[in-house]
């Protein structure tokens, strides 16, 4: 039987989740999608009434984002959701890029078969949307957070894996005020597939050098749109 901290944490989750659990998940994501702005006051009542929960678990929900840097609870004054600050992101930037290298040399090294499959159906006959279907950068935020998930958790590291998510929250927020102005998406799937080809070989090395390159090159980008 598993008895470590994050096995019992993952029994948990993966149990019927709490409403502070529901919360929380929900209102990280209107953060993250910008449904709800960097420095926007947050209004418990009204989430609580749009989202069908009572306040008790909005308000925990809420203890655990300001956890995770992603509101600011001011004593007496209300829950604000964090600004944007690029300062703050150079620095996880800097942290990303050595545990996303990290990941994909585990990958690499640990990856299952079953794993390595769902990765090449991720990436399978993918082509980038043309104007008429919807926004591209969308796409690309969705096809690259799960490729990332994948990834991570094929590194068999509960610890990493956990830490990569809360970090990729903070850049998902970026992605969504400034992607449409990036214009690399043929070549951000290139590196996936780069990535994933690395995998499959078991060449760990690789796989990590080409995510340092992906993590560092869309770090780039953001910088001469910024």
């Amino acid at each position: 039987m598993q008895t470590s901290m994050l096995s019992a944490s993952t029994r948990r989750r993966n149990s019927n989740e709490s409403l502070s659990a529901i919360a929380y998940r929900k209102i990280r994501d209107k953060i993250v999608r910008l449904e709800l702005p960097p420095a926007s006051v947050i209004d418990e009542s009204g989430l609580a009434q749009e989202l069908g929960i009572g306040l008790t678990p909005i308000r925990q929900a809420l203890r655990r984002l300001a956890l995770e840097n992603l509101v600011v609870i001011l004593p007496r004054r209300g829950t604000l959701v964090a600004d944007l600050n690029m300062s703050d992101l150079q620095k996880i930037f800097e942290i990303r890029v050595e545990l996303e290298a990290l990941a994909a040399r585990l990958a690499a090294e640990r990856a299952t078969p079953e794993q390595i499959q769902a990765m090449e159906e991720l990436l399978a006959n993918i082509e980038v949307p043309r104007a008429e279907d919807g926004p591209a950068h969308q796409w690309l935020i969705e096809l690259d957070h799960q490729a990332h998930l994948l990834l991570a958790e094929a590194a068999h590291n509960e610890f990493l894996a956990a830490t990569l998510a809360q970090l990729y929250s903070h850049v998902l927020r970026l992605w969504y005020v400034s992607l449409h102005k990036v214009s690399r998406l043929e070549e951000a799937i290139r590196e996936h597939r780069a990535i994933l080809d690395a995998v499959k070989a078991q060449d760990g090395a690789r796989a990590a050098a080409i995510m340092r390159q992906h993590v560092q090159g869309f770090q780039q980008d953001f910088a001469n749109v910024l």
